[in-house]
């Protein structure tokens, strides 16, 4: 139904990028793939098209086959940057169409520089999913800018 990136990142400083993927999300949210790369302890971090770029909150054993679930609780990423989407599911903060890791101001001036073009279908910029960038995916980009929302990593 939709893609994320996944990167494993070193754990130790500067947490470099040891390997990338894009995964396909299926409708109920899980995503899988096969990754090479040597079994040790990473950093996941998640990216999607507009939402804040989100790490785990620790580093993760990665073997051969591994689990990750974000959804669980806001303590799964780091400094519980997420945000309760439905009773105890938990979800990236979206607003970052300029992926600065930060949503503010030069992200609400983006989504209002699309909307009077009625846009209709997969757009980044389409905050709600409700297939429309239109004046309803402004409140959630606002409430974003006014908690100071912006991505945590060591």
């Amino acid at each position: 139904t939709d893609t994320i990136d996944v990167e494993l990142r070193n754990q130790y400083a500067p947490y470099q990028v040891q390997y990338s993927t894009r995964m396909i999300l299926d409708h109920l949210g899980y995503a899988s793939s096969n990754i090479a790369v040597d079994s040790g302890y990473y950093y996941l971090a998640i990216k999607h098209r507009n939402g804040i770029q989100t790490w785990s909150a620790e580093p993760v054993f990665v073997p051969s086959s591994s689990i990750y679930d974000f959804t669980v609780a806001s303590s799964k990423a780091y400094g519980n940057n997420m945000k309760e989407i439905a009773n105890h599911v938990w979800g990236l903060f979206s607003g970052d169409f300029n992926l600065d890791e930060n949503i503010d101001l030069l992200d609400l001036a983006i989504l209002e520089s699309y909307i009077p073009y009625f846009q209709y279908g997969y757009f980044e910029t389409d905050i709600n999913g409700d297939g429309n960038v239109d004046l309803l995916d402004v409140p959630m980009v606002e409430q974003n800018i006014n908690d100071f929302i912006f991505s945590s990593h060591p």
